[in-house]
């Protein structure tokens, strides 16, 4: 893809040079004379003359000079095209400088993060090698067509409000634009959305009722609580038999609930401080570099309306669903599997999630993800038996993806019907947060959609999520909520990932924090903390014990454990300390951005020894899963290549060791994988001098070669020697 102006010029040199082409095959037939102004000459005609010496000299030197011109006019243009590249359309964001009145050291030039446990680089989002990879995505509607329907909700936004009225409009004017040019006739139905299922189906089916039929506005009687279907079928006649499907949409949206009613107002009536609410707005799979480089107009409004950023915010594991892990339940990866194992039944329900302690607290709760299949809870794992808060989205987004038009995006559902599913979940966010916005309530809203599988998607929808920050302060929401801003990690594969600050994107994602000014003002401790936490170092498990304390200063609870597997991470109210490392914080060496790696010879010994070690682990963990099949699923891995290899030395470690960074290739399939091994350089030889830390990063796509494999952190590595059809 190209950038900026450049799609404006090559096309011209293009139609130029096709042009010249096209004009040097026409020759005159042969006898025909040469007209005026022209350099063909008939040699029959001109054999002999004495003039035809000069004529030739004339032609040889006005061809010479049109080639001269021509070879003028493209170098011209080549450089124009050149100088005119940096100048795309591209938003540059002012970020503020950092308060000067702050206590402690100075953050260096050049970094985000400046102490003796952690320096993490400051890089240029808009860098020429990123920004060869990147291209700005325009924002398309899903649809021509406004949607025949629409969901009016007249709520008095508090859960004590007896107005609780949902109307499904019906927009008659809109018909025709439905209807295909031979029909007159159209009939509508509706159908409540229902979770159903038991067991290991209880998160992946859903109920349809009875289709009730109308032909105007209709308002929904109290028992539709979560969502309606609607289709409408078209005919020539009322009377015609044959009937053909002409719409069908799904919309889902936020009513009052008994049980929810009667747990606000038992804590009301106990409490009388009004507790701060809790949103959390994710994106997948976006860096705090990219969110300014692809959503420049959001970055901005958070730099200008007062959001607290937490710059050296790093990822402590892979993927998506250990990191939110560590956010809603302060477990790692492993022990998550250990005590709480998804892909066992009813499991994950005993896992202690944050908005558990929310609800038990008196707060309402709110859960909503897009892209069913691969949701964190659900991608290869069985999910939630029972819905994990009061109003859980999944089955909606089940019958929506089930029964309306898709268009996918790099692989994933962009839209969903008429409208982009990303904005399916926002506005539900919305719908939710303003329902609530004067009662205690705590909401997860994620996306992955539009960001998971492409570095430039995000651009399209930038003034989307602009707008939708907006709607936050227009609605009220901000002055009662803490809103959380985030992700879980940058774009972990693809041509971004082979470069420095890609490596640097994967584990820095974005983190902005908005506080209401009435808790500004009660706590200015934490706004004091907030602003020196920017440029120190902070993980998941910071934000899991901050969630902890929101609950605490509601004084419904107080004594709060910090994060299980991280005792020394502490929340972002308080201030990080300077000397702050990785190790402290539970963050392993592969994936923590504090090192000083520097660059060594791919071919030394020791390199090779560490992947020797690193590819023997691999095949080692693909063997012990397929020990007990009667057919081996997946090859036995070698080494093809080696792309680099850093090193970052530790001498004065209580356990001296040295850090190798490695990137290199694999057969079969071309597996492109990321390693950081530690060698223990004084270890007794009884032991393995050698640890893989943290994960193995799959740098590639993978999909269609692991597609026998059902294990997650095993996927990345299989290559199946049976591929489906074959």
């Amino acid at each position: 893809m190209r950038s900026g102006n450049e799609s404006d010029w090559e096309p011209l040199l293009e139609t130029d040079a096709k042009s010249t082409s096209s004009s040097s095959s026409r020759r005159p037939p042969a006898g025909a004379g040469s007209g005026p102004g022209t350099c063909t000459t008939n040699r029959r005609d001109n054999k002999g003359h004495h003039p035809l010496h000069h004529h030739q000299e004339k032609c040889g030197r006005i061809k010479l000079g049109v080639l001269v011109a021509l070879v003028f006019i493209t170098f011209y243009l080549s450089l124009s095209t050149i100088s005119i590249r940096p100048v795309v359309h591209q938003m540059v964001v002012t970020i503020p400088d950092d308060d000067e009145d702050l206590p402690g050291p100075r953050v260096p030039k050049g970094f985000l993060v400046w102490g003796p446990g952690c320096k993490i680089l400051d890089l240029d989002p808009l860098a020429d090698d990123v920004m060869r990879l990147f291209h700005k995505e325009q924002f398309v509607p899903c649809s021509t067509k406004h949607p025949l329907t629409t969901i009016d909700q007249a709520s008095a936004s508090s859960a004590v409000a007896t107005n609780d009225t949902v109307v499904l409009r019906f927009h008659r004017d809109r018909i025709a634009s439905h209807l295909p040019h031979y029909m007159k006739y159209i009939e509508c139905c509706y159908q409540s959305i229902e979770r159903s299922g038991i067991n290991e189906k209880a998160d992946k089916n859903f109920n349809l009722s009875e289709c009730k039929y109308f032909s105007h506005d209709v308002q929904l009687p109290p028992n539709v609580t979560n969502g309606v279907m609607v289709r409408c079928k078209g005919s020539v006649s009322a009377t015609s038999k044959t009937r053909k499907s002409v719409y069908t949409n799904v919309h889902a949206f936020v009513r009052a609930k008994p049980a929810v009613r009667e747990r606000l107002d038992r804590y009301r009536d106990s409490y009388k401080q009004r507790p701060l609410s809790v949103l959390m707005v994710g994106i997948d799979s976006i860096s705090r570099l990219n969110l300014i480089r692809a959503m420049p107009h959001t970055a901005q409004h958070l730099y200008d309306t007062g959001w607290f950023e937490l710059k050296g915010y790093n990822k402590i594991d892979d993927n998506t669903f250990p990191n939110l892990m560590a956010i809603l339940t302060g477990y790692n990866s492993t022990l998550a599997y250990d005590t709480c194992n998804p892909r066992k039944v009813g499991q994950l329900e005993t896992c202690p999630f944050v908005w558990n302690m929310f609800t038990n607290s008196g707060y309402v709760t709110a859960y909503a993800e897009d892209e069913a299949s691969i949701n964190t809870f659900n991608y290869h794992k069985y999910g939630f038996v029972k819905p994990p808060t009061d109003y859980y989205l999944r089955p909606m987004a089940l019958a929506a993806e089930k029964n309306l038009v898709k268009k996918l995006k790099s692989s994933l559902t962009m839209c969903l019907g008429y409208e982009n599913y990303a904005d399916f979940i926002y506005r539900y966010a919305l719908d939710f947060a303003t329902f609530y916005k004067d009662e205690p309530s705590f909401g997860l809203f994620w996306t992955n959609t539009f960001s998971h599988n492409d570095i430039s998607d995000p651009s399209s929808m930038d003034l989307r999520i602009k707008y939708y920050l907006e709607q936050l302060d227009d609605r009220g929401i901000l002055n009662n909520s803490m809103v959380v801003f985030f992700s879980d990690h940058g774009l972990r594969f693809g041509a971004v990932r082979s470069l420095l600050t890609g490596w640097l994107e994967e584990r820095l994602p974005f983190m902005f924090l908005w506080l209401p000014e009435w808790f500004k003002e009660q706590h200015p401790e934490a706004v004091q903390a907030l602003k020196i936490n920017r440029n120190r170092l902070t993980n998941p498990y910071d934000l899991h014990a901050t969630l902890k304390h929101v609950l605490e200063l509601s004084e419904r609870v107080d004594n709060l454990p910090p994060p299980f597997s991280c005792p020394n991470c502490q929340s972002m109210f308080q201030e990080m300390p300077w000397n702050r490392s990785c190790e402290e914080t539970s963050i392993a060496p592969h994936w923590c951005t504090c090192s000083n790696f520097e660059k060594i010879d791919k071919s030394a010994k020791i390199v090779h020894e560490v992947i020797s070690f690193v590819i023997d682990s691999i095949n080692r963990d693909l063997e012990d899963h397929q020990k007990n099949l009667t057919k081996k699923l997946c090859a036995k891995i070698q080494l093809k290549s080696i792309s680099l290899a850093k090193v970052a030395r530790y001498p004065d470690a209580p356990e001296p060791h040295t850090d190798y960074l490695l990137i290199f290739d694999a057969k079969p399939g071309s597996g492109k994988f990321e390693t950081t091994v530690r060698h223990y350089t004084k270890r007794d030889q009884s032991k393995t001098p050698f640890e893989v830390t943290g994960s193995i990063s799959r740098l590639n796509e993978y999909a269609s070669q692991s597609e026998c494999m059902h294990v997650d952190y095993l996927r990345k590595y299989c290559y199946c020697l049976r591929k489906k059809g074959g």
